[in-house]
């Protein structure tokens, strides 16, 4: 008789997305990381977001290797209720390629050469924000900051509305401190970090992620126009 069944273990969880000033909710991130037998990630990860004239969908598959790089992506993409574009991403050592095609541009094929470590693939869905981080030297410490050179990521809009396609920004990373936190979700010892040189306009960002191995999202906040505060609501599963 074979063994009982063994699931993968995974983390599931959502991110509530809310105004800083009223604690409006205005967004939901709905997630679910599966874990490999080799170290390596699957996440899956479901937005919806309503600000002001934006009204945002995503739907998003993002497989990393055991040090948070990305491997591949899917991305489809649904603006005020209706698909406007959808697209598949593959990371090798040296490359990228794309294969989307979107309401605005067609179809289209894409390479961009990479150099790894990356800072990551940005997919605009919260939790993968801190797996942007999963290179940074940390043992520098509070204070250093650090850029990787041009980083991808599928859309410039600051709620990834676009696209998907592969584009460029050259943002960094700076290191506040380290911190533990409550959020609904529970206490947890995070890593501060901030965005810095973002591209588009995007209004200032800090960020609260877990130190343990999984990098989780727990806390953000945008400031400017978004007035986003972002925090884990729930969180159950077997961790790193």
């Amino acid at each position: 008789m074979s063994a009982d069944f063994a699931p993968l273990p995974q983390r599931r969880g959502r991110i509530a997305y809310r105004s800083a000033s009223s604690h409006a909710l205005w967004g939901t991130e709905d997630f679910r990381i599966t874990r490999q037998d080799d170290g390596g990630r699957t996440l899956m990860v479901e937005c919806q977001m309503r600000h002001g004239a934006e009204d945002v969908t995503r739907f998003t598959t993002l497989a990393v290797d055991a040090d948070l790089q990305p491997i591949e992506a899917h991305v489809r993409i649904l603006n005020h209720g209706r698909p406007t574009g959808s697209g598949w991403f593959r990371f090798t050592g040296h490359e990228a390629e794309a294969e989307t095609a979107t309401l605005a541009e067609g179809r289209l094929s894409q390479r961009v050469p990479i150099t790894r470590p990356m800072r990551g693939f940005g997919i605009h869905a919260l939790i993968g924000d801190g797996w942007l981080a999963a290179s940074f030297p940390f043992e520098q410490g509070p204070g250093h900051t650090h850029f990787w050179g041009p980083s991808l990521l599928h859309s410039l809009h600051h709620f990834g509305a676009t696209g998907p396609m592969l584009v460029t920004s050259s943002s960094g990373l700076r290191y506040e401190a380290r911190e533990t936190i409550s959020v609904p979700a529970g206490r947890f010892d995070c890593h501060r970090l901030s965005f810095q040189g973002m591209t588009n306009n995007h209004p200032p960002y800090t960020m609260w992620i877990s130190a343990d191995d999984d990098r989780l999202y727990v806390k953000g906040l945008v400031t400017g126009y978004m007035d986003g505060l972002f925090q884990l609501e729930t969180l159950d599963g077997d961790a790193a």
